[in-house]
């Protein structure tokens, strides 16, 4: 996480600027967890002998598990 002197470092912008970032991080995060769900029910079709045709399967756009982490983080450092 963060330290408190890297809030500081977001001082400069405007609010409205705050605004716009902090919701384009909610979309994100709000994204991110419809991926996951997605990927999840391809999964229970996927046992269940009903696999998701290869071109409409879910893809990951990050590929990592650390990305709920860093909206988080970046979540805490706008909103202080």
């Amino acid at each position: 996480m963060a330290t408190a002197n890297s809030t500081r470092a977001l001082r400069p912008f405007h609010d409205e600027s705050i605004r716009c970032i902090r919701d384009a991080l909610l979309i994100g995060l709000v994204s991110y967890g419809q991926i996951e769900r997605l990927s999840a029910a391809q999964e229970v079709l996927a046992k269940q002998g009903k696999p998701v045709a290869k071109d409409l399967r879910v893809m990951h756009p990050t590929g990592t598990a650390d990305t709920v982490s860093r909206f988080a983080e970046a979540l805490w450092l706008v909103c202080g």
